[in-house]
């Protein structure tokens, strides 16, 4: 019976170790390594020295396994076939080749993949990506035709909450996406070493030294298109890209100042058309009123009255309340009147008489007025009605007449012939402003029109569609008063008319040369006539009006230049990520691992125990690795996942089944 021992098996020797741990030599198949039993350590009782599967000689692999693991096995000792398991390794021998391919089969284990390189990771994240894109094009198109959303609060304020509601959630979303790729890249980063060793015929600097994780993104890609590392180039682009997403997003939701109708408004109008002969019509005070505004209005620029615009006098009514009135206008369908002074310029004839006075004479139209002046003033004015055969005083046409004695004497006259017109009206009547702002002649009033119940007495009898001159008057036994007045009025009127062509930059002289009179005169008696239309044509009234009431709101509406950068970002790195996905999914379908990479002990199970990790054993200088590495090519077995260096005996038959490709186009031609 043989003692117990144990062996070492190599390329070139066996080696026996009796129970005291001292080696024999036994057999020499091979002297290349020139290794003697002193430089081989002593081996602790029951010890295995380690295999190296470089060192096994391939050629044996033709033998049975049966055959192979009979001739290793150490004499007297059963055979290894039954004693292989891992936890058994004190026995002599086994042969590492056959185990390791049983274990690594790709046949039996599913390797290791990212998560954001499996399908049902990257497919749902491209469709939502696109979903996306197209919902926001869609939101646009509503937001534009709805004229914004209703926005809560002051959402246009930094300091409200709401503007945070509002502009934050957008950015989350866009962080998760933007995170999502992120990892999608990085993962692919990490895997591209092991993806060229697969390939075979790997350099260093592109496998065994190349981490593109440690690279500033902005700068990486350039890095790996010099590599031909296109797709990590394409992915990192795609990475810069999506720092936009964030940005984009925050700038997604605005809020503008939006010309906004709110729901209709009932009202009351307070009046409508009809002759309003009460007691201040009877004794001239509303006549004396409106001329006393028209002048201070001609000589301090004063705004106009309410319901009152240019030359026109709108029907009043109640102003809403409740809501806000900085920007909000009413739309109102009204009726209005329309005065026209009719005023022209009228030659004067001079006539001079003794003592210095003047006969002076107009006539205009078959109405005519003659006035005598003389030097008790140095400038003299008036108006009166003039003389017609078929009108009375009242409705009869006026003039405005001025007479001058410096430098010489001279003379003007503007003869107005007033009227007045009916309209249905829409009026715009701004609420900051009080007061309409825009008046817009719907069609001529007539008796079928709104609110014309009260019309008859001025488009009838008495008046017949004529309007009161408001100079003269049809007085029935006046008293002093009412004389007073009628005299003020008479005087106010061509005294604003004057003092406006003094205050003209002209000056009298120059108003007199140029005869600017008929200007001056029309704007006084324009407004004279709005004014006094408001208290003689318009009668009190209760009756219902539905108005439309529009003001400037705070709207949320989506920003078109974001919507749209933002969409086509989203379509652009959803269609260059799902080809990156293909692509890579095809670059490393060879690729085997069994494991996650990039940890400590993932390094050495892959290049441990192998010709690279003995070229790289005791060498921690950077310099001195980049040294030993250069000038070598490496290649990854898809069977064991091992490391094997250009010269190493199996290297020709690590290399992937395919060719080494130029382009992913042609690897994709080739795979058809």
């Amino acid at each position: 019976m043989h003692p117990a021992s144990h062996s070492f098996v190599s390329d070139h020797t066996a080696i026996l170790a009796d129970e005291e741990g001292n080696f024999s030599r036994t057999a020499a198949i091979g002297d290349s390594l020139g290794m003697n039993t002193a430089e081989v350590p002593q081996l602790p009782k029951g010890a295995a020295m380690p295999v190296y599967r470089s060192q096994l000689d391939r050629s044996s692999a033709a033998q049975s396994q049966g055959d192979r693991m009979d001739s290793l096995s150490p004499p007297a000792t059963p055979s290894q076939r039954l004693l292989d398991s891992e936890s058994q390794n004190q026995y002599a021998s086994y042969t590492p080749s056959d185990k390791l391919e049983n274990v690594t089969d790709p046949e039996q284990k599913d390797s290791w993949i990212p998560y954001p390189l499996r399908p049902w990771f990257w497919i749902p994240f491209f469709v939502l990506l696109v979903l996306l894109a197209i919902g926001l094009e869609i939101a646009l198109h509503f937001s534009n035709k709805n004229n914004g959303w209703t926005a809560n609060g002051d959402a246009g304020d930094d300091v409200s909450l709401w503007h945070y509601v509002y502009t934050l959630p957008p950015s989350f979303v866009a962080m998760i996406l933007v995170a999502l790729w992120a990892w999608t890249d990085i993962e692919i980063k990490k895997m591209q070493p092991y993806v060229d060793l697969v390939h075979g015929d790997s350099p260093p600097h592109r496998s065994l030294l190349l981490d593109y994780t440690r690279s500033n993104n902005f700068i990486v890609w350039t890095r790996a298109a010099r590599n031909r590392h296109y797709l990590v180039a394409l992915t990192t682009l795609m990475v810069l890209l999506t720092l936009s997403f964030q940005p984009l997003a925050a700038a997604l939701l605005i809020v503008r100042n939006t010309w906004w109708q709110m729901p209709d408004i009932t009202i009351r109008n307070l009046a409508h058309l009809g002759l309003n002969q009460n007691s201040n019509f009877q004794d001239l005070t509303s006549f004396l009123t409106a001329a006393g505004f028209a002048s201070s209005s001609s000589l301090y620029d004063l705004p106009n009255p309410p319901f009152i615009s240019g030359p026109y006098t709108v029907a009043p009514f109640e102003l809403p309340g409740g809501i806000e009135t900085n920007g909000t206008v009413l739309f109102v369908n009204t009726t209005a009147l329309k005065s026209d002074p009719g005023c022209q310029a009228a030659q004067v004839s001079m006539t001079s008489l003794a003592n210095s006075s003047w006969n002076n004479t107009i006539s205009v139209q078959g109405c005519s007025l003659s006035w005598i002046v003389n030097d008790t003033a140095e400038v003299l004015f008036g108006v009166n009605a003039t003389n017609c055969s078929s009108d009375t005083p009242q409705f009869s046409p006026v003039a405005f007449w001025f007479f001058d004695y410096s430098p010489s004497a001279q003379a003007s006259a503007t003869v107005c012939f007033p009227t007045f017109e009916l309209f249905d009206v829409e009026i715009n009547y701004d609420l900051a402003a009080q007061n309409v702002t825009q008046v817009t002649e719907l069609r001529p009033f007539t008796s079928s029109s709104n609110f014309s119940s009260a019309s008859g007495n001025i488009t009838g009898s008495p008046l017949n569609g004529r309007a009161y001159n408001g100079i003269e008057f049809n007085l029935t036994d006046p008293d002093q008063f009412v004389l007073a007045r009628q005299a003020a009025i008479q005087l106010q009127m061509p005294a604003a008319v004057l003092q406006k062509a003094q205050q003209s930059s002209a000056g009298l002289q120059g108003s007199f040369d140029s005869d600017s009179f008929v200007q001056y005169s029309t704007g006084v008696y324009t407004t004279y006539l709005t004014l006094l239309a408001q208290t003689v044509y318009f009668l009190p009234s209760d009756e219902l009006n539905t108005i439309q009431v529009k003001t400037i709101v705070e709207r949320l509406f989506l920003s078109d230049v974001a919507v749209h950068l933002l969409a086509v970002a989203m379509i652009i790195v959803a269609f260059f990520g799902t080809i990156a996905q293909l692509f890579h999914r095809f670059d490393r379908r060879h690729l085997r691992l069994r494991h996650e990479p990039g940890t400590i002990a993932s390094a050495v199970s892959i290049g441990g125990q192998t010709g690279m990790g003995a070229l790289l054993a005791g060498r921690q200088d950077q310099k001195d690795i980049n040294e030993v590495l250069s000038n070598r090519k490496f290649r990854i077995d898809p069977r064991t996942m091992k490391i094997i260096m250009e010269g190493e005996e199996g290297y020709e038959f690590a290399s992937s089944p395919r060719d080494r490709r130029k382009s992913v186009f042609a690897a994709l031609q080739n795979a058809k």
